[in-house]
């Protein structure tokens, strides 16, 4: 049994040295398969072309702008140049054209000429006092369609207060401004006379007793004096003053003219008496006009103060003025007051509404806070938005904006150009000694209340 076992190994292990021996048997060719049959692909259908978009409407407006010249180096040119630039950069499709015109009669007759025309005027700068009469008139277009929930949210509501006739707002609110003193520091050291504070403002006589100081002659013979403001009718920047006794050209309401009351005479006799008691002012006083006021300012050679608005402050921070701004004085009320204007941009209702939509966008641009953020100097008073923050960037100024919460702002009423005009007749004398407060008033009050009566009928 034990041989046969080994014998079958042996035939087990022979078989299997055969095999590996063996030569390699040859594969046989493989086939080819048929080639597989490829159905044409179908190219996916064109998609419907859309129909190309019309070009934009090409659009012209026409611009009235304040205090503008063409060219001009001065603030306003300056800004307002870049700004309608940057405007047409981004509407490539609306194309501006600036007219200026001064703060002046010449400035009033020009406008209201236009806006009779109803032609070539599109966009224009509207004051508190014009802005009832023009929407009454129906020259203007409502900016409530034009508002966002967001602009709504974003400006101050005293904007909207002194822009709305009728429950209407007829105007987009740009800033407000505060008048103040500026003061020249290099005469009032030479004069020894130290600087009030907001903290710590002068009373009336402390103020009278600065401006005696800095009324003098200098080593070399010229003659220095210690206050002016611009009090030509039209551009009457002494404002302030007028309010420091507690009295009002017009009652809150607007419906009743107030400055006969003895506060309001008293007020106006102190400015009076800066020329005809105290004599310190240039002898132009009542009738020299903002440029001249504020050239006798700038060449330091002639004024200690003067009584402006904000937009000076860029041209004296160019020329780096020996600048200091201080509040206005004090009287019987014994509380810092101070006025000014709010400026207002008003679009003219016209029917073509691409241009009427043009018109507010550039509006709105101008009072908004991306202009402020692309032109440096831009806010020439403090701004009505809560996101325009970019006015008070220095001591100076944010004493101006500060001022802004002590401001007295009369109602506006559309009285006719012709009171008006009477009215600054009656302020001219005044402070020329031709007549008294109160004759100047009395004299006017009867048609000055006239005209009040008819308009709140």
């Amino acid at each position: 049994m034990k041989r046969l076992s080994v014998l079958l190994s042996l035939l087990v292990i022979a078989s299997t040295l055969l095999v590996s021996c063996a030569p390699a048997v040859p594969t046989a060719t493989p086939v080819p398969a048929k080639p597989a049959v490829v159905e044409p692909t179908k190219a996916p259908a064109p998609a419907p072309t859309e129909a190309p978009k019309p070009a934009a409407k090409q659009i012209t407006l026409t611009f009235y702008q304040r205090g503008y010249t063409e060219g001009g180096n001065d603030a306003t040119s300056i800004t307002t140049a870049k700004a309608i630039d940057i405007f047409q950069k981004a509407n490539p499709n609306v194309k501006v054209n600036i007219v200026g015109i001064p703060w002046t009669a010449e400035g009033d007759t020009k406008l209201e000429a236009a806006l009779a025309a109803k032609t070539d005027i599109n966009l224009f700068r509207v004051t508190s006092p014009n802005l009832p009469r023009y929407a009454k008139q129906g020259v203007l277009s409502s900016i409530e369609p034009f508002l966002t929930d967001e602009d709504k949210k974003d400006f101050y509501p005293s904007g909207f207060q002194v822009a709305t006739v009728d429950g209407k707002i007829w105007a987009w609110p740009l800033w407000v401004t505060a008048i103040s003193v500026f003061a020249n520091t290099d005469l009032f050291k030479e004069a020894g006379v130290a600087l009030p504070t907001m903290d710590k403002p002068w009373t009336w006589d402390q103020f009278v007793e600065a401006a005696k100081k800095l009324t003098y002659k200098k080593a070399d013979g010229t003659q220095i004096y210690g206050f002016t403001a611009s009090s030509k009718w039209g551009a009457v920047e002494y404002y302030p003053l007028m309010y420091i006794d507690g009295g009002r050209i017009l009652s809150a309401d607007g419906k009743k003219f107030a400055q006969t009351e003895a506060d309001g005479l008293s007020a106006l006799q102190k400015i009076a008496d800066l020329a005809l008691v105290h004599k310190v002012t240039p002898p132009d006083f009542g009738t020299v006009d903002q440029a001249t006021v504020r050239a006798q300012f700038k060449d330091r050679k002639t004024v200690a103060m003067l009584m402006s608005t904000p937009g000076f402050v860029p041209d004296l921070e160019k020329e780096n003025f020996p600048l200091a701004v201080i509040p206005p004085p004090t009287g019987k009320m014994g509380k810092i007051v101070t006025n000014g204007a709010f400026g207002l941009y008003a679009v003219v209702k016209v029917d073509d509404q691409a241009t009427l939509k043009a018109a507010h966008d550039l509006a709105k641009y101008l009072t908004g806070s991306q202009v402020a953020k692309d032109i440096p100097g831009w806010q020439l008073a403090p701004g009505l938005r809560r996101t325009n923050t970019g006015y008070a960037i220095n001591d100076n100024r944010a004493v101006i904006a500060k001022l802004v919460e002590y401001g007295v702002y009369e109602a506006p009423v559309a009285t006719s150009a012709e009171i008006g005009t009477r009215y600054g007749a009656a302020l001219q004398a005044i402070i020329l000694g031709k007549q008294t407060p109160k004759q100047a008033m009395d004299e006017i009050a009867p048609d000055y209340q006239k005209e009040l009566d008819a308009l709140s009928k």
